[in-house]
């Protein structure tokens, strides 16, 4: 049975949003969107058509705390630190396999995502089967001394004086609220150091074209998601700029699957390498992908969905659904 469906939850005294598409006795697969504070719902449409993962599982798109469809006004600044966030995903994942009668979950995170995906996973191990973690931050301190070098050297190769005047205004500086951040997210964009073929322009156009085509946002959800944005980013920023997993987590239960853009300038590879090697966890693979950037699985999506069916189904899928497998292998 397919299973279409958009409901509003109570997680962890937060009223949060979650859609759940896919096949009722499929694997379940839990979305942890990038940011900070951006929306997942809404990318629910142009993620399904790019990947098909809903033709092999249930898969759930969730806007959380203080993002998209779920971001209250009201909301209380303390509540969102990144120990919240990651209870927040323990507390979702045990109601979907509760109402879905699933044993446990796989779990991909994008970004601050696959961080809040890591962090639930050291708390709740037994919850989940496979974290699949797509341009993980690791060292944020490190990554944001990188950005600016890596837009100095762009800059300086194109002879770009405008690049350079922008830049320098953000040399030294903490970037630890909105204002300042999605100044420096522009300058990478148009770098390419976030999507390598798309400039900041086609990013922002590509988000509010899914908020608006999208059946599930009302026109009060793309106000709410603008201010959730900024909410989330002038909160998070000053505790996420400090964040190094290599003092925080030296070990997973499960298993870790690393998905990492060989052109990320802002999850820079190096890291990632140098945390694959130094991370212990049951299993673990690192998944390179050349073409891409920070976000591999909008650059590269069919190798993106392929990994992900090989990982989750190693032990081949379940013989009720092995023909939509081999179906979607096809696509």
């Amino acid at each position: 049975m397919f299973i279409n469906n958009l409901e509003r939850v109570s997680i962890n005294h937060s009223d949060q949003w979650l859609l759940v598409r896919g096949k009722s006795n499929a694997p379940l697969i839990l979305q942890i969107q990038a940011g900070p504070g951006l929306p997942m719902i809404s990318e629910a449409n142009s993620l399904r058509k790019m990947h098909h993962l809903e033709s092999d599982f249930l898969v759930a798109y969730w806007d959380q705390r203080g993002c998209g469809k779920s971001f209250n006004k009201n909301e209380n600044a303390a509540s969102m630190n990144l120990n919240q966030l990651a209870n927040d995903v323990v507390t979702c994942t045990e109601y979907l396999l509760r109402k879905y009668k699933k044993e446990k979950a796989n779990v991909i995170g994008y970004s601050i995502g696959a961080t809040i995906s890591l962090f639930a996973a050291q708390k709740a191990p037994t919850l989940f089967d496979n974290i699949f973690v797509v341009g993980l931050d690791i060292d944020v301190p490190t990554a944001n001394n990188f950005m600016i070098q890596f837009l100095w050297d762009e800059a300086k190769k194109k002879k770009n004086g405008k690049w350079l005047k922008q830049i320098s205004l953000l040399e030294g500086v903490e970037i630890n609220d909105a204002s300042l951040f999605q100044k420096r997210a522009k300058l990478l964009s148009n770098a390419g150091g976030i999507i390598s073929n798309k400039k900041y322009r086609d990013i922002f156009l590509s988000t509010i074209k899914n908020m608006l085509f999208t059946k599930e946002y009302k026109f009060a959800d793309i106000i709410k998601t603008i201010r959730g944005i900024e909410f989330c980013q002038n909160v998070l920023l000053p505790e996420f700029n400090s964040v190094n997993l290599f003092e925080r987590i030296e070990r997973i239960h499960t298993a870790v699957h690393f998905m990492q853009g060989m052109k990320d300038d802002v999850a820079p590879n190096d890291i990632a390498v140098r945390y694959f090697e130094y991370l212990k966890c049951n299993t673990k693979t690192f998944t390179e992908f050349k073409e891409s950037a920070h976000m591999p699985h909008l650059e590269e999506p069919g190798k993106f969905a392929d990994v992900v069916r090989e990982k989750i189904y190693s032990a081949g899928p379940p013989a009720s659904m092995v023909v939509s497998y081999k179906e979607s292998k096809t696509k």
